[in-house]
């Protein structure tokens, strides 16, 4: 499980950091019942991934709870977490991102007012590329729309960009190295983000330098725009000299394959101290 494996990263650099870590694995069922554990601690470090980590679900709780966490609020993880929010807030400010129909059926064929020649179908709310899938006939789009349905109560339909896959990581108010993430089978699903060797990364991207600039300054525009607080990574896809804004992520994944990490350290900090930046920077918040 990622969630995991991030915590497990994590826990591990707080000890190396010195700091008495405690690890907690929970979900809405279950934070009742370690809540008062919470709060004898002076900080929580969340490593969910999904709904309950991403969404907002635990960052309200312990904010009712005065307890001190990473990265960004409630309002902006409830934001960045649905999928189509984060476009329309970004689009309405100029930046390209592919264009959408959002559903919660699939009778959907009378509604979708953009050709395409393949379609991304994806749940509107999930993280890690489950429920993902590459559409290459329109007839097709209601079993992918079935498929992503188990995942979320709301499906997002986007037009295909077969362009290059670029992540910007922000760390504070700076954007981090930029990467262009080159999967093996070309398509970056759950297996090419979480396998090792499914994928090959470059950092720094190989961009011309205005187009690197570019892409940063765009990231650190939407992790504003978005309110988001900490850290961030912003996806995008690179085609025909233009950057779509793909989606945000709150909580980056902190695996030894995640791309936040790969970043940071090209930037020269290492594993440890990145942890402990982060934990700096969210209690000055």
């Amino acid at each position: 499980m990622v969630s995991i494996r991030t915590g497990e990263a994590i826990s591990d650099a707080c000890d190396k950091l010195g700091h008495n870590a405690s690890k907690f694995i929970l979900d809405k069922n279950s934070i009742d019942l370690i809540l008062k554990d919470l709060k004898m601690n002076d900080f929580v470090f969340i490593a969910l991934h999904g709904s309950f980590g991403e969404d907002g679900a635990i960052q309200s709780i312990l904010s009712k709870n005065n307890i001190p966490f990473n990265g960004s609020d409630q309002d902006s993880s409830q934001n960045c977490f649905s999928k189509s929010v984060a476009k329309e807030i970004v689009m309405k400010q100029g930046i390209l991102s592919p264009k959408y129909y959002k559903t919660s059926s699939n009778i959907c064929n009378d509604h979708i007012d953009f050709n395409s020649e393949k379609y991304i179908v994806k749940p509107n709310s999930q993280g890690s590329s489950v429920g993902f899938n590459i559409v290459n006939r329109f007839e097709q789009l209601n079993d992918a729309i079935d498929i992503a349905l188990d995942f979320d109560s709301s499906v997002l339909i986007e037009e295909f960009i077969d362009g290059r896959e670029i992540t910007v990581p922000i760390l504070g108010d700076k954007p981090l190295p930029v990467i262009e993430i080159e999967p093996k089978s070309g398509i970056y699903d759950y297996k090419s983000k979480y396998t090792a060797g499914e994928s090959k990364y470059i950092c720094p991207a190989n961009l011309d330098s205005d187009k690197y600039q570019f892409v940063q300054d765009c990231a650190l525009s939407i992790h504003s725009m978005l309110k988001c607080d900490v850290y961030s990574r912003v996806d995008f896809k690179f085609f025909k000299n233009n950057f779509y804004f793909l989606e945000i992520n709150t909580l980056p994944g902190m695996t030894e394959t995640s791309l936040f990490p790969m970043s940071a350290k090209r930037h020269g900090f290492s594993f440890k101290n990145l942890i402990n930046k982060i934990i700096k920077l969210s209690l000055q918040k």
